[in-house]
C-alpha cells in the first residue's frame, strides 16, 4: 500500500533522507502517482444503464475510451468513436449518443483514469512500483539541487569544492532516477519534447531603422 512506496523512495533517497520531511515525501509520492496515470491510466471497465434515451452522466472516475453494445457479442461490438461523444451540459458533463440509443439500454464503459494510493487501495501494478517511486525520488532530488544551488560558498577552498558539486550531484541523482522510470514502463523519455522552430530574423540598418536591400536589374 502507499507505506510500501514511501519505503521504496526512502530507501532511493539513502542518505538524504533526514533532508525530506514526511510531508515533502508525501506531496512527491502524489506528483509521482499524477505522472504515471498520465502514462499508465487505470483501465476501469463497468457496466451503466441509461436511465434517458441518448444520455448518461459522464463517469466522474476518468475519461471514457471505448463503449461495448450490446454487450457479449465475440468478438465485442464496440460503437464507432462518432456516434458517441461528451457534452458538456450546466448540470454537469454527459456522454450522448446522437444516433439515438433507448432508456433501459445496458453499455459497457471501458474508462481510463487516475491510480489509486491508499493505505486501503493499491491500484498500481507490483511491476511499476518502482517505477513510481523512483519519480517521486527524482523529484526530491530536484527540489534538494533548486535548494543548494543558491548557497553561498564556504570560505575554505576545499570545502567550496565539495559544497558547489552538491546541486549538480542532487541533479544527476534526479536524472538518473527519471531515467530509471521511462525505462521501467517502456517509454521513450523524449516523446514530450516540443519541437524547435528556426526563424531568420533580419538584422535592423545601422541607424535603427529598417533595412533597404536593392534588387539586382535584370540584363
Amino acid at each position: 500500500m502507499r507505506a510500501d512506496f514511501l519505503t521504496i523512495s526512502t530507501d532511493l533517497l539513502r542518505d538524504e533522507r533526514a533532508r525530506v520531511s514526511d510531508a515533502q515525501l508525501g506531496r512527491a509520492l502524489d506528483l509521482a502517482l499524477a505522472q504515471y496515470g498520465k502514462d499508465r491510466p487505470r483501465r476501469i471497465v463497468r457496466d451503466e444503464t441509461l436511465s434517458a434515451a441518448s444520455r448518461l452522466d459522464w463517469p466522474a472516475d476518468g475519461n471514457v475510451s471505448a463503449i461495448e453494445h450490446p454487450i457479449g457479442s465475440i468478438p465485442p461490438s464496440l460503437l464507432p468513436r462518432q456516434s458517441w461523444q461528451r457534452y458538456d451540459a450546466p448540470a454537469g458533463a454527459e456522454l450522448i449518443f446522437p444516433g439515438g440509443l433507448p432508456a433501459g439500454t445496458t453499455i459497457r464503459l471501458t474508462i481510463l483514469g487516475p491510480h489509486l494510493l491508499t493505505d486501503e487501495t493499491d491500484t498500481v501494478p507490483d511491476a511499476d512500483r518502482e517505477a513510481v517511486a523512483s519519480y517521486a525520488a527524482a523529484l526530491l532530488f530536484d527540489q534538494m539541487a533548486a535548494d543548494t544551488s543558491g548557497d553561498g560558498n564556504p570560505l575554505i577552498a576545499a570545502d567550496a569544492v565539495a559544497h558547489g558539486t552538491k546541486p549538480d550531484n542532487y541533479a544527476r541523482r534526479a536524472e538518473r532516477l527519471r531515467a530509471r522510470y521511462f525505462e521501467i514502463l517502456g517509454l521513450d523519455p523524449k516523446r514530450t519534447r516540443p519541437a524547435s522552430v528556426t526563424v531568420s530574423q533580419p538584422t535592423p540598418a545601422s541607424d535603427g531603422g529598417r533595412r533597404v536591400t536593392q534588387r539586382r536589374p535584370r540584363l
